[in-house]
């Protein structure tokens, strides 16, 4: 795998950037591309600079009182076999996934991202939410536009962490509808269920929502890749606190998430030993309840970030990607149940 360059070295008024996407016209359901040149320190800073070998485009679109911004990386070179809608992190956002976006380009995908409500460059109150079904309000809305883009061609999913549970929820709601399957990859990598620890962090949240309403963060427990470390820390639009609403929204979810019943989908889930954000033990065992034909893919020295991990275990995610997963063909047109 290619090496970008370090992230984070160069100057990034986010706040100028911020009030230029905040000032463009927009009604509900609309989409407006913005003028790449307002992009230059962003794409300086956190090393998304691909001109080179992609065509790039920035926009935002409406869903409901939000703005959500949204960008895509369209390789140069040749016709794509593929796209990909990529669904970050919590507290992560689209400027922080070039090593994800520069693998999908070298296997000819383009790529289509969005800040979350509360991520990034996206409006709404900073990495917090009442309720996830907001958050599946914005995905269906990035979903229909990239399905646009593809114009038929395969579009895979790509989740990591709460963009994995965000992609899980989405189409398990599709089983009560005509919606088809995924007509590419579903590619989970690390996703959410329940976090670390939980049966004894249950206690603290019960207290915590009593008292507090918010607790502060801790960006190095669980990253190995220092560079990575070193850019959270200094990251303008990383927030440092975890509100309880968004803890509360979370364990809303996934307690009605585990009560699901198997689907035909078939996910390919990439996991490490070393994960401390999520529980493994926990979530591996009911996946594989929920997605009995799913592929599920250990890296024993992986922690949680899959997409930042170190270069070493970035190429061993990939080495088991691609035998996984069919980059270049449309799957069949079942419906999900």
């Amino acid at each position: 795998m290619s090496e970008l360059p370090k992230r984070g070295q160069s100057p990034f008024d986010d706040a100028a950037l911020i009030q230029a996407l905040a000032a463009l016209p927009l009604d509900e359901g609309t989409w407006f591309e913005i003028e790449p040149a307002l992009f230059e320190q962003y794409n300086a800073y956190y090393s998304l600079d691909f001109e080179a070998v992609a065509k790039r485009t920035f926009g935002v679109f409406a869903v409901r009182q939000d703005r959500i911004f949204s960008q895509t990386f369209v390789p140069k070179s040749q016709k794509p076999v593929a796209w990909a809608l990529v669904c970050h992190g919590y507290y992560d956002h689209m400027g922080l996934y070039g090593h994800l976006v520069n693998e999908l380009l070298q296997r000819n995908i383009a790529v289509v991202g969005f800040d979350q409500i509360g991520h990034g460059l996206s409006t709404g109150a900073q990495a917090t939410i009442e309720d996830f079904q907001r958050y599946i309000q914005v995905v269906e809305v990035a979903y229909k536009l990239a399905q646009r883009l593809a114009s038929g061609l395969p579009l895979h999913w790509v989740g990591q962490s709460m963009g994995g549970a965000l992609t899980m929820e989405y189409w398990q709601q599709q089983r009560f509808t005509k919606n088809n399957q995924p007509n590419g990859e579903m590619v989970l990598l690390a996703p959410l269920v329940r976090p670390y620890a939980w049966p004894g962090l249950r206690w603290v949240f019960e207290l915590a929502k009593r008292t507090v309403h918010s607790r502060p963060r801790d960006v190095s427990t669980n990253i190995d890749n220092h560079e990575f470390v070193s850019l959270l820390a200094r990251d303008p639009l990383q927030a440092q606190v975890l509100p309880v609403a968004w803890v509360n929204a979370m364990v809303n979810w996934f307690k009605h998430f585990e009560s699901s019943h198997p689907s035909v989908l078939n996910p390919v889930i990439i996991h490490g030993y070393g994960d401390r954000t999520v529980s493994y033990r926990h979530n591996l065992p009911l996946l594989k309840q929920i997605y009995p034909q799913s592929q599920i893919h250990v890296v024993p020295a992986a922690r949680h970030h899959l997409v930042n991990e170190t270069p070493q275990i970035q190429a061993a995610i990939w080495e088991r990607l691609d035998v996984a997963c069919n980059w270049g063909s449309l799957r069949g047109e079942a419906h999900a149940v």
